[in-house]
């Protein structure tokens, strides 16, 4: 007699469960305080709050293949006419890109930004707001905006979309 084989099905649930657990247990040695690399400094050190150390303007840090470097955050007068939503205050990021990776790289998503109070906040669609890609091994600066209710200290989260790295943290305070 001829031994039966299980069910495809059975089969390719096996290997999606072993794909899983191998993602699982490889993201799980990525926890080093606020992720990434630094790779050059300001003349400003960090600082330590909550036991979690944060980047600050102008640090150069590396999430995998691509560095992120912070240029700057403040406010602008800059509205949009046709935007919906009517902020206070309009924060202006601007952020430099090189990209090491061998792919395209998705920037002007690759950023989060939470006010004084913790909220993520929304995009805000400024002139020159960069939604684009770069290609393997090139540089771009970006800037992108979101609308605020307060001013105060803000933290700006960078990671590569789709990345399983931890990003990179860096605070500032904008008044």
């Amino acid at each position: 007699m001829r031994k039966q084989k299980k069910p495809i099905y059975k089969r390719v649930w096996f290997w999606i469960l072993v794909v899983i657990i191998i993602f699982g247990v490889s993201s799980m040695g990525n926890d080093s305080g606020n992720g990434g690399e630094k790779v050059s400094s300001s003349t400003t050190k960090q600082t330590t709050q909550k036991k979690m150390s944060y980047y600050k303007v102008g640090d150069s840090v590396k999430v995998g293949d691509v560095v992120y470097t912070l240029k700057s955050a403040t406010t602008t007068k800059e509205r949009n006419m046709f935007e919906d939503k009517k902020p206070k205050y309009v924060i202006k990021i601007v952020y430099h890109v090189k990209n090491g990776s061998d792919q395209d790289l998705s920037v002007g998503v690759d950023d989060d930004v939470y006010g004084p109070d913790n909220n993520k906040l929304d995009n805000y669609p400024l002139n020159n707001t960069t939604l684009d890609a770069i290609a393997p091994g090139k540089e771009k600066d970006v800037t992108v905006g979101y609308g605020a209710h307060s001013l105060g200290s803000f933290e700006i989260h960078f990671k590569p979309v789709l990345s399983l790295e931890k990003e990179a943290i860096y605070k500032v305070k904008i008044k």
